[in-house]
C-alpha cells in the first residue's frame, strides 16, 4: 500500500509540473526566485504578462528595474499596465515610484500621471494602499497635505505586523515641514531599516554633505553589524564616490599651485617644491585613510556574502590596481561566478583591460566580450566601448567608442552618457571638450546616474560662467537629439 501512494504523488507531482519547456505559474516564478535571486524567470514573465496577468507585469517590471538601467521605460509601462488605472495591482505604484524616485528626468516626465493615480485608489483602506500611498509620498511629498501624511504614516505603523519601517516617512515629513533636527534623526535612524536613507540623508546635508556625511559613516560603522548588508554597501559605494571626488578637486588645486609657481626662481622656488613634497606626502596619506574606510565597508558586505559588494570591490581594484594584484580579483570574480556567471565574465574583461597588472590581454578580453555580446548581456556593448577607448586593440579608436555610446545613450544607458561625459573630460587620443562634458554628465545625472554628480563637480571647478552657460544649452540640445 505504501509503494502504491508513493507512486500516487510522483505521478501527482509530475503532472503538476507540466510538460517539459512550459510557462511556469506566478507561483512557480516566486518559488524560483525565493531559491534563487538571479533565477531567469525574464521569459516565463513576459510570457504571463502577455496573457494580461497583472501581478506578473508587476513582477517583471521589479526584475527589468533591478537589473539594467536602460530597462526603466519598459518597466514604467508595465507598472501603469500593472495598477490599470486603479482596478489592478496598487502595489505597482509603489514599484513606479522606487523607479522615478531614481529618475530625475522620468520623475519630471510622469508627476501628472502620478497625480491622477493618487485619486484612483483609497489611501487608507488596506495596508497595500497605505504602502502605495506613502511610496508615493516620498517622491512627490507636494501632492499630500501634512496632516494627512502624519495620519496615513500612523495607520501604517498600526496595521504593520512585520518589516516595519515608518522612519524615513517620518524624516521626509519633518523635512518637508522644517523640522530639520527631526528630520535628520528620522534619517539617521531610516539608515538601519531603509536603504533607501543613505543617499536621501546625503542629499539632506546639502553643501556639506561631502564632509558631514563621512564623518556621519565614521560613527556608524562600529554599528555596521545593525545595518543592513545593503546599507553598508550603498555607504561604502557613496564613500568612494565622495573620496573620488574629492581626490579629483585637490588634484586641480595642485595643478593650479605648480602652474602659479612655475615662474618662482632661488628660494622662492626652493621653498615652493618644499610645499609641494610636504604637501603630496600629506595627500597621499589621507588617500591611504579614505581608500582603507571604502574598502572596510565593502568588505564588511562581502563577509555577509553580498555580491553587489563583490562586484564594487572588483572596480574598485580596477580602478586602483596599484593596491592590489590581479589575483586578489579574479579570486573574488570566481565567487561572483557562482551565483552571476554573466556578471562575473564581464568583471574578468575589465580585468585584462587593466594596464597595470602582468595579466594584461585586450584580445583575451575582446574574446569575453563577444561572448557577452552572443548572450545579449546587457552591459557588453558599454565594455566593447571601454576597449576601444583605452587602445585595447590598436591606438585608442574614440571614434568607435563613441559610437557605441551613443547608440547605447539613445537606448537609454545612463552610464552611457556618464561614458560620453569622462571621455570629453579625459580620454586618450581626443580633444577636450568641458562644455560638452558638462552637457553629457547633466544627461546623465537626470537619468539617475550617480557618478555624474561628482564630475560635475569637478567640472564646475574649472569652468567659466560662459562655459556654464554654453554647457546648459548643449545639454537642452541632447535633451532633444535623445529624446528625454
Amino acid at each position: 500500500m505504501k509503494g502504491k501512494s508513493t507512486v500516487l504523488v510522483a505521478a501527482m507531482l509530475l503532472g503538476c509540473a507540466g510538460p517539459a519547456g512550459a510557462v511556469q505559474s506566478l507561483e512557480q516564478i516566486r518559488y524560483a526566485l525565493y531559491k534563487d535571486p538571479n533565477a531567469d524567470v525574464i521569459a516565463d514573465l513576459r510570457s504571463l504578462a502577455e496573457r494580461g496577468d497583472l501581478a506578473s507585469k508587476l513582477l517583471l517590471g521589479d526584475r527589468l528595474a533591478a537589473g539594467d538601467a536602460a530597462n526603466g521605460e519598459e518597466a514604467l509601462a508595465l507598472y501603469k499596465e500593472a495598477f490599470a488605472e486603479g482596478r489592478g495591482e496598487v502595489l505597482a505604484l509603489s514599484s513606479l515610484s522606487r523607479l522615478l524616485e531614481r529618475n530625475p528626468r522620468m520623475r519630471k516626465a510622469n508627476a501628472g500621471y502620478v497625480r491622477e493615480a493618487l485619486g484612483r485608489f483609497p489611501h487608507a483602506r488596506d495596508p497595500r494602499t497605505l504602502d502605495a500611498a506613502l511610496e508615493i509620498f516620498l517622491v512627490f511629498p507636494e501632492y499630500f497635505q501634512a496632516p494627512r501624511v502624519a495620519e496615513l504614516i500612523g495607520l501604517y505603523e498600526s496595521s504593520c505586523l512585520e518589516f516595519c519601517r515608518p522612519q524615513l516617512y517620518k524624516a521626509v515629513l519633518a523635512e518637508r515641514q522644517g523640522r530639520r533636527d527631526d528630520a535628520e534623526r528620522g534619517y539617521r535612524a531610516a539608515v538601519f531599516v531603509d536603504t533607501r536613507a543613505v543617499l536621501r540623508y546625503y542629499d539632506f546635508l546639502g553643501d556639506a554633505q561631502d564632509t558631514a556625511f563621512p564623518a556621519f559613516a565614521k560613527t556608524l560603522f562600529e554599528h555596521k553589524e545593525r545595518l543592513p548588508v545593503e546599507a553598508v554597501h550603498r555607504i561604502g559605494t557613496l564613500l568612494d564616490s565622495i573620496y573620488s571626488t574629492q581626490s579629483g578637486l585637490i588634484a586641480i588645486e595642485n595643478r593650479a599651485l605648480r602652474e602659479a609657481d612655475a615662474g618662482l626662481e632661488g628660494d622662492a622656488k626652493t621653498e615652493a617644491s618644499a610645499a609641494d613634497k610636504a604637501r603630496a606626502e600629506a595627500q597621499a596619506k589621507l588617500l591611504a585613510q579614505t581608500n582603507a574606510e571604502v574598502r572596510a565597508w565593502l568588505d564588511n558586505a562581502i563577509e555577509r556574502n553580498w555580491v553587489p559588494a563583490m562586484v564594487s570591490k572588483v572596480n574598485n581594484m580596477t580602478s586602483s590596481p596599484q593596491d592590489f594584484t590581479a589575483d586578489e580579483a579574479f579570486a573574488l570574480i570566481e565567487r561572483i561566478a557562482r551565483t552571476d556567471p554573466l556578471r562575473a565574465k564581464a568583471l574578468k574583461a575589465s580585468v585584462l583591460m587593466v594596464t597595470n597588472w602582468l595579466t594584461l590581454d585586450p584580445e583575451k578580453a575582446h574574446g569575453l566580450i563577444q561572448e557577452l555580446l552572443d548572450a545579449n548581456y546587457p552591459e557588453a556593448q558599454l565594455l566593447l566601448g571601454d576597449l576601444y577607448s583605452r587602445g585595447g586593440l590598436d591606438e585608442p579608436d574614440l571614434d568607435k567608442a563613441l559610437a557605441i555610446f551613443h547608440q547605447q545613450a539613445l537606448n537609454g544607458s545612463p552610464s552611457a552618457y556618464y561614458r560620453i561625459a569622462s571621455l570629453y573630460n579625459f580620454g586618450r587620443a581626443i580633444c577636450h571638450d568641458k562644455v560638452k562634458a558638462h552637457a553629457y554628465a547633466e544627461a546623465a545625472k537626470g537619468l539617475g546616474e550617480f557618478r555624474a554628480n561628482g564630475l560635475l563637480k569637478r567640472l564646475e571647478k574649472e569652468m567659466s560662467s560662459d562655459e556654464l552657460q554654453r554647457a546648459t544649452l548643449a545639454r537642452d540640445a541632447i535633451y532633444k537629439e535623445y529624446r528625454l
